[in-house]
């Protein structure tokens, strides 16, 4: 069988190129390709190079009229879209009605914010392979909710758990390693202020290697753009602080590897945390920037392992909350192999047509229509519908007009008082 292995930015591939070995073990013919999302860089030809070495990567349009053409070929497509992506894909695909190819959706890392938003738009996959147990249910709910069949949920697990992490022996004494996100935290004092803990870290305890890992390196890009790098911010604090500390280095090493020798993880909120934890790696969620349901601290709530700067103390041994573990971090090695022979056997079957009620979650048949109606469709797939109207400029200058009127009479009128 044939499988398009489709990604958009640098760590959807990462997945995809993790799991596409699992298909050829199955007999599979595997290709990848990337769908432009953006005009900015999405990704770079040595990102490529270094998360699919060897393999032929060719960039596809997702639009009108191109469906036939992409998928047509496939039996299977390995979804690992980012969300506005996997909407074009799947409009477009209903073009194919029971011609198309058998759709898996999967994600690059755990879902820590907007995970309904995200259900929703894979909602009309064949397969939707998800995280842990408490998505699953979260899913499922939902689709309940709006009266839709939610069995094409699976539990597959964190997919990146499936590049194992090798401990050296002398992990223990390795360096606290702090894995950077683009943007948790967002703003620039918040991002100062990480900076600063990082540099005062070091320094309280100098016995101890600090490195901290960006998100990217370079010309590196990725789905989430930072305001303010951690590069220099910490270079500014470590001013301000007396000096930038001998014990406080900048790693661009892959996080697999860099978890293999840590003695620590410390992260605001990141998908490294799960790798680390199943590792065996003494993990602590700083949270510092708060409960706030863009920074994806809520995934951790029960999970024992969260932590301010004030509050860290080296060398720890925090373990994370067993049943918050079995309900948020489930292993794929478990299932990957079921699931693909799941998928294979599926594939051979008829394919049922795309319709509107698997897509009830994102809006309903009445909204959807609406908007076609009232914009071009290709605005509607990329939300650029979601912006606020200005008023008719004729009318607006009426309005106004009115308004200065009635103020100026009013004031007119308290001083006459």
């Amino acid at each position: 069988m044939r499988v398009l292995v489709l990604a958009s930015y640098d760590s959807f591939l990462n997945i995809g190129g993790i799991i596409a070995p699992f298909f050829v073990r199955a007999g599979c013919e595997v290709e990848y390709a990337l769908v432009r999302a953006r005009r900015a860089t999405q990704i770079t030809d040595s990102q490529i190079a270094e998360l699919v070495p060897g393999s032929v990567v060719r960039w596809i349009e997702i639009g009108e009229g191109s469906a036939a053409g992409e998928f047509g070929p496939y039996d299977i497509v390995l979804s690992c879209l980012e969300g506005l992506s996997t909407r074009r894909m799947m409009h477009h695909l209903r073009s194919l009605g029971d011609r198309r190819p058998l759709v898996i959706s999967v994600y690059p890392g755990l879902l820590l914010r907007y995970r309904f938003d995200g259900f929703s738009m894979r909602s009309a996959s064949d397969l939707l392979w998800l995280n842990c147990r408490s998505d699953v249910t979260a899913y499922q709910e939902m689709c309940e909710a709006f009266g839709m069949d939610g069995k094409n949920a699976r539990l597959f697990g964190v997919a990146p758990l499936l590049q194992r992490v090798e401990r050296k022996a002398d992990a223990d004494d390795g360096p606290i390693v702090f894995f950077e996100q683009a943007v948790v935290p967002l703003y620039h004092d918040e991002r100062f202020f990480l900076a600063e803990q990082l540099v005062r870290l070091a320094m309280r305890f100098p016995q101890h290697q600090f490195v901290v890992k960006p998100r990217t390196a370079g010309k590196g890009a990725a789905l989430h753009r930072t305001w303010e790098p951690i590069g220099p911010l910490l270079e500014r604090a470590s001013a301000q602080c007396g000096g930038w500390p001998g014990n406080l280095s900048l790693t661009s090493e892959k996080a697999s590897c860099l978890l293999g020798r840590a003695s620590h993880c410390l992260t605001v909120c990141s998908t490294v945390s799960a790798e680390a934890i199943h590792a065996g790696v003494p993990t602590a969620i700083i949270g510092d920037f708060g409960a706030h349901d863009d920074y994806g601290l809520h995934y951790f709530f029960r999970s024992g392992l969260i932590r301010t700067f004030a509050e860290l103390n080296f060398p720890f041994d925090i373990k994370p909350n067993q049943d918050w573990l079995s309900d948020h971090v489930c292993d794929p090695h478990q299932t990957v192999e079921a699931l693909i022979d799941e998928a294979l056997q599926m594939a051979r079957e008829p394919r049922r047509t795309i319709g509107d009620v698997s897509l009830k979650a994102e809006m309903s048949s009445g909204l959807r229509a609406h908007l076609y109606s009232a914009n071009d469709v290709e605005h509607v797939l990329a939300r650029k519908y979601q912006v606020r109207q200005k008023p008719n400029s004729i009318w607006a200058s009426v309005f106004s007009a009115i308004g200065k009127a009635r103020l100026v009479s009013t004031v007119r009128r308290r001083k006459q008082r």
